[in-house]
């Protein structure tokens, strides 16, 4: 496996590989705990490597979060549109894994938000986006008649993300339990929406 030294390794992969040290550096020792040291060491590089890339921690930090917040973005786009149950399928089972894997940089990036205007914003629009795109969903859905809402929309997609995370909790605890996880995310949403692959009878 190639690493960050590798010189046939191109300057975007690099800094790839410098934030996966990063996020497993920043989630082990928290914001407070990390320094520039402390990433050089993660990613198995010199201080004047990771300076070659990035000026400070925050600015990792920020890159990270950003990272973060496309691959949210990025599961939506690649859902199997096969139809509007394996939409949902796909994208909740991808979410419910997104969480699992960033679960300790989500939670530093949440407790930097408490303190830090700029972290605060970017910790919300990982969410928001996410949660904009998701109620547009429904909203054709229930237009064409494939759901019933109890609720609008938007809360509807807040209350999915909120089980999607603590369910990310329970599988980080006992990862024996991921799979049934996902599928109680699934079997929840569809049953909360009343989601169907044709219109409902009216």
């Amino acid at each position: 496996m190639r690493g960050i030294g590798d010189r046939t390794v191109d300057a975007d992969d690099k800094r790839e590989l410098l934030l996966d040290a990063a996020e497993r550096g920043f989630g082990r020792f928290g914001y407070a705990g990390t320094t520039m040291a402390t990433l050089a060491a993660e990613a198995q590089v010199t201080r004047p490597t990771v300076y070659a890339y990035y000026d400070s921690k925050d600015e990792v930090f920020v890159a990270l979060a950003e990272r973060v917040r496309g691959e949210f973005l990025q599961l939506q786009e690649r859902a199997d549109t096969s139809s509007p149950v394996e939409i949902i399928r796909s994208t909740l089972s991808a979410n419910l894994d997104l969480f699992v894997r960033h679960y300790a940089i989500l939670a530093v990036i949440a407790h930097q938000a408490l303190s830090d205007d700029g972290m605060r914003a970017l910790h919300e629009d990982i969410y928001a986006r996410v949660h904009r795109r998701h109620a547009r969903f429904l909203q054709r859905m229930a237009a064409s008649g494939h759901v019933r809402l109890p609720v609008p929309a938007t809360s509807v997609a807040e209350a999915v993300t909120g089980i999607a995370r603590r369910f990310a909790e329970q599988a980080v605890a006992e990862p024996g339990r991921a799979a049934a996880l996902r599928q109680q995310l699934v079997d929840l949403y569809l049953r909360l929406t009343d989601l169907q692959d044709e219109p409902h009878a009216t």
